[in-house]
């Protein structure tokens, strides 16, 4: 009983969100419904930050910019961009979903990262070439950019926190933060969507 709820109250939030958040339409598609033709529907993009995943559910709850909520299923048949299983994907991380609505839920036609794109010049590197670096070249210095708690709880030996929430908040004057190091190989890593 309490299940049932609980997914009823879940598909009226989820309704009520749909309502009030609004998307854009990217492209249409064709379901074939049972004993009738093709129904059109629209594939829709949504990002966002996962609030929770259930494997078992196979759902995704997420919470996007505006701090709307917005629920999805996921199938075998779900395209994985960047990943190799559902699994990879955890609470907090940053994604991107292309999906239709069909009998009022939301299936996701594809799941990837929303990983920020690199500034030109700047190169992506591996952890075993990260590691050769180290190695061989003295005058690499790492930074990491994750927040000063995750920093805390562990980081790559010698590595400088330089929290990348505090280099975008001073702008132009973020500079400032790594200007001693100006004639050294600058190495950033972070959690992932920073």
């Amino acid at each position: 009983m309490k299940k049932k709820i609980l997914k009823l109250g879940l598909s009226a939030l989820l309704a009520t969100n749909l309502m009030v958040a609004g998307h854009v339409l990217t492209q249409t598609e064709f379901i074939p419904t049972a004993g009738a033709a093709q129904t059109e529907v629209a594939t829709q993009q949504v990002k966002g930050k996962i609030t929770n995943i259930s494997q078992k559910a196979k759902t995704i709850a997420l919470a996007k910019k505006d701090k709307s909520f917005f629920l999805l299923k996921f199938s075998d048949d779900t395209t994985l961009k960047g990943v190799k299983s559902s699994k990879e994907f955890k609470v907090g991380e940053a994604i991107k979903v292309h999906y239709t609505t069909v009998n009022g839920e939301n299936i996701a036609s594809s799941l990837e990262k929303a990983l920020v794109k690199l500034p030109k010049g700047v190169k992506e590197i591996k952890t075993d070439q990260l590691t050769d670096l180290i190695e061989k070249d003295k005058d690499v210095v790492i930074i990491d950019a994750r927040p000063p708690v995750k920093y805390a709880e562990g980081h790559i030996a010698d590595a400088v926190s330089i929290p990348y929430a505090k280099l975008a908040k001073m702008g132009e004057d973020g500079v400032k933060l790594v200007e001693k190091y100006k004639d050294r190989q600058l190495v950033f890593y972070c959690g992932g969507p920073t």
